[in-house]
């Protein structure tokens, strides 16, 4: 299963911006071989980081990780881009996000195994109780 598609490129930076990224021919629409392998190649720079957290493929794509495919994805059709273009910094800051995932500091919201895991680190807030005993009194 893909990270992202191309609708999802469309909708996250614009037909116009795929066509300058990818239309190589000057054919004046998207170039989808080009779109397509950098799609791939954004996944498998994913992948990199997931395999040793999570079995791959998965069987659902959480929404932050289409963000960061679509992220990736188009910092590859970038090309040549300086390091503080935003561009740039956006493809720095997803894989700050993966090495956070891959080291266990982070999540996708997902099992081993692919599948959603239930919220069990939640607060509880009881009214009339307080537990810390009779601290608001200096």
């Amino acid at each position: 299963m893909m990270y992202c598609s191309r609708s999802d490129l469309i909708a996250a930076f614009g037909a116009e911006e795929l066509i300058q990224l990818t239309d190589r021919e000057h054919a004046s629409s998207i170039n989808d071989d080009t779109l397509d392998k950098a799609i791939r190649a954004a996944q498998a720079e994913i992948d990199i980081w997931l395999a040793g957290s999570y079995k791959l493929p998965l069987p659902a794509v959480p929404e932050v990780l289409t963000r960061m495919a679509c992220d990736i994805t188009r910092y590859i059709l970038s090309g040549d881009i300086g390091e503080d273009h935003p561009i740039a910094r956006r493809h720095r800051d997803q894989l700050i996000k993966l090495k956070a995932i891959s080291r266990g500091q982070a999540s996708l919201g997902l099992d081993q195994a692919g599948s959603q895991t239930a919220r069990v680190d939640l607060v509880q807030i009881a009214p009339g109780r307080n537990d810390f005993g009779d601290r608001g009194r200096w």
